[in-house]
């Protein structure tokens, strides 16, 4: 194949617009490198730097935790040039997100900005209704009240709660659907679950009960519902079995209670029940010390 000669003058064209390109590129990275050098500059302008962090409806939460979590969010740069803490970047869902992982007592959550400098945490806190407090009731009854957890109102466990002694707050003890050590930030049951139970102790508490501790046991399907007792005795417990319509379960229990010979023996005997044992239809037996 023959090669075809070029004339100068074409080779001279082609030179000047490779150069031409060059320069163009050359100014094209100029110019970015000059564009993305100003945005680092103004990136941190003291004008719309976040320098202030308020953390509001934090009771138990504390603030100081929180205020730091979000500093560490906000330190350093993204890519080496534009700061974190910038009021038009700043990493708003990482914040977010860190905060629901690291608090779980936090029901919402709520993140925005005043003046382009300060950062408004607003915090609305999980109520500790009830406890979780194990696979089951202890032994020693000093024991229990120990290592137990808050429960909010879906049955949700979201903080480790400090020894309570006595009955301050219902108590609940069950296996968790989870292998993980510890049940911070897991639920317990399903809530619709969960809200039967509570409906369940409500009307036995409607009767003229104290329930103290409800214990599920997955094991053989049974469940105990422990009644407040007098000081050093046992707590007595409502056996029923898991399976069975809590709702019938107690509609059973308040038509056995309208029984005036039924209701004044337990009543008359309170401090000596043992068990009121419910997991036979249509039958209930019931033993005293």
């Amino acid at each position: 194949m023959r090669d075809i000669p070029t004339s100068p003058r074409i080779a001279e064209i082609k030179k000047k617009s490779r150069k031409k390109r060059i320069r163009l590129i050359v100014l094209f990275v100029i110019l970015f490198g000059g564009l993305v050098f100003g945005l680092s500059v103004l990136s941190r302008d003291k004008h719309i730097i976040i320098n202030e962090i308020r953390v509001t409806g934090a009771h138990v939460i504390d603030e100081e935790e929180v205020k730091a979590e979000i500093n560490q969010q906000i330190s350093g740069k993204y890519v080496y040039l534009f700061s974190k803490a910038n009021s038009f970047i700043y990493p708003n869902r990482e914040i977010y997100n860190s905060l629901r992982e690291l608090f779980p007592r936090i029901e919402s959550l709520d993140i925005n900005l005043e003046n382009l400098k300060i950062l408004n945490i607003n915090i609305t806190e999980r109520k500790g209704e009830f406890l979780y407090c194990g696979k089951s009731v202890p032994v020693e009854k000093d024991k229990i009240g120990e290592n137990c957890y808050f429960i909010n109102n879906d049955g949700y466990i979201f903080d480790q709660a400090p020894y309570f002694s006595g009955n301050v707050y219902f108590k609940y003890y069950m296996v968790l659907p989870t292998t993980e050590e510890t049940p911070l930030g897991k639920q317990m049951i399903s809530p619709d679950k969960f809200h039967t139970i509570v409906r369940f102790v409500d009307g036995v508490e409607s009767l003229g009960f104290e329930p103290i501790y409800f214990m599920m046991n997955k094991g053989d399907g049974t469940n105990y519902l422990y009644l407040n007792h007098k000081e050093g005795v046992i707590a007595p417990s409502i056996i029923f079995k898991d399976s069975d319509n809590f709702d019938d379960i107690l509609e059973n229990f308040s038509l056995a209670m309208k029984k005036k010979e039924f209701a004044e023996e337990i009543r008359a005997k309170y401090n000596t029940i043992l068990y009121i044992d419910m997991r036979f239809k249509n039958k209930m037996s019931y033993k005293f010390q």
